[in-house]
């Protein structure tokens, strides 16, 4: 976790790192294809996606009606219908209760059991600055189109590795394996492709 936090990449607030790392690929000047839009080809790399299928069906709240879960990107675009209702009806983060807070927590893949309330509403709001008012106040300002499935495609494959760095967390194996791998961040991503 050193090599990440040298690069300020830590906790809740690491979010904004990756995604200003990626704000060239989220905001065009051109629509999104439908390929981009749609996490096909190589927008993420295989490596990502494969991970970010297995975080999203590893928790029984993501499951949904089917046994099987379903894809990421679905996963995704009902957490993006979410987002913006959760906004636009200017829902009290304050007054959602644990169970519920707890749920969509875990449908972003923030934190894990060992979190507080607390620290679910701060890495909630963080999540919703970053996700739909920040990009909202942008395309307003004429920043371009913005491709919110690769924003919280990024953001969730940030939570999913800020998870197992958390002593708290529930997956001392998850926290070996990626203790032995912490290196320069920046290769390990480039070496994902």
């Amino acid at each position: 976790s050193a090599a990440f936090e040298e690069y300020g990449v830590s906790g809740p607030s690491g979010c904004k790192i990756i995604l200003k790392k990626l704000r060239a690929e989220i905001y065009t000047k051109d629509a999104p294809s439908k390929q981009r839009m749609l996490l096909a080809g190589n927008t993420i790399p295989k490596q990502f996606m494969k991970g970010l299928t297995k975080a999203i069906s590893a928790d029984p709240h993501n499951k949904g009606f089917s046994i099987f879960g379903i894809s990421p990107l679905k996963h995704i675009e009902s957490v993006a219908l979410a987002d913006g209702f959760i906004i636009d009806q200017n829902v009290d983060i304050d007054l959602i209760n644990s169970n519920l807070l707890s749920e969509a927590c875990s449908a972003r893949l923030i934190g894990g059991p060992g979190w507080t309330d607390e620290e679910r509403k701060e890495a909630l709001l963080r999540w919703l600055k970053e996700a739909e008012v920040k990009p909202r106040a942008a395309v307003e300002a004429g920043a371009g189109h913005y491709n919110g499935n690769l924003a919280r495609a990024a953001l969730m494959c940030y939570n999913a590795l800020d998870a197992t760095r958390d002593p708290r967390s529930d997956s001392r194996l998850m926290r070996s394996l990626y203790q032995g791998q912490m290196g320069d961040p920046m290769k390990m991503i480039e070496n994902a492709n």
